[in-house]
């Protein structure tokens, strides 16, 4: 809804801003993979770090790129307001999935490893629900699709019921202190990267005021 806003003049700028949203959420998914890949048995290394870090380090640059070009947009055209509006609400969510990526690679430095886990199957059913999620997103957002931008929403709604069932199991947990940490951990972190793509998507199906709010609970939205 916030989209068909974007007409005329400086259409071409936001374009351009589109499209470094869709790619700052391609790098979000390398570094998601890569960071997973380590908590499930890849362990740390020096080359999983740099990958993780320089990549996170592009996400980083693109938000300002994104920032920058629209403060230019708005002193140098006739300016879309709800548009700049909403990137820049949006592009604080695609950061945030990078940040939230790079965090589980801190799980497998503090040691944590699913490789062998009795829930293995489980913990990785959920990875790559995530790691679905983000490349659906990505899709949906740079064709603007409001039918498929809605489905996916809905979808994720019902992940976030579960990650929070999750994280109060690992607290009920009668296992070993450092593999209930890890899983409260692991599924918060699907939790936060669920609800900012839920918050991008939101640019798609809602008016600007109502944006930015899947990262509070339900009754609180």
């Amino acid at each position: 809804m916030v989209m068909a806003f974007f007409r005329g003049r400086g259409e071409s700028t936001l374009d351009e801003v589109k499209g470094t949203l869709v790619s700052m959420l391609a790098d979000g998914r390398t570094v998601f993979d890569t960071a997973t890949d380590a908590v499930f048995g890849g362990g740390k290394s020096k080359q999983t770090k740099q990958t993780v870090r320089s990549t996170d380090q592009e996400i980083n640059t693109a938000q300002q790129r994104v920032r920058r070009s629209l403060m230019m947009h708005s002193a140098v055209t006739t300016v879309d307001l709800p548009a700049v509006l909403a990137y820049m609400s949006i592009v604080k969510d695609a950061e945030r999935i990078g940040d939230y990526a790079k965090n589980m690679y801190d799980l497998a430095k503090y040691g944590a490893n699913f490789e062998l886990a009795e829930d293995h199957d489980e913990l990785l059913a959920y990875r790559d629900a995530v790691g679905q999620l983000i490349d659906d997103a990505a899709a949906t957002f740079a064709s603007q699709d409001e039918a498929q931008a809605q489905k996916l929403i809905d979808k994720a709604d019902g992940f976030l019921t579960d990650y929070d069932h999750k994280i109060k199991a690992a607290f009920r947990s009668e296992g070993t202190a450092d593999q209930a940490v890890a899983r409260a951990l692991y599924y918060r972190y699907l939790k936060r990267i669920t609800a900012h793509i839920m918050n991008m998507l939101t640019a798609i199906v809602m008016p600007i005021e109502r944006l930015d709010y899947y990262d509070e609970a339900p009754e609180d939205r």
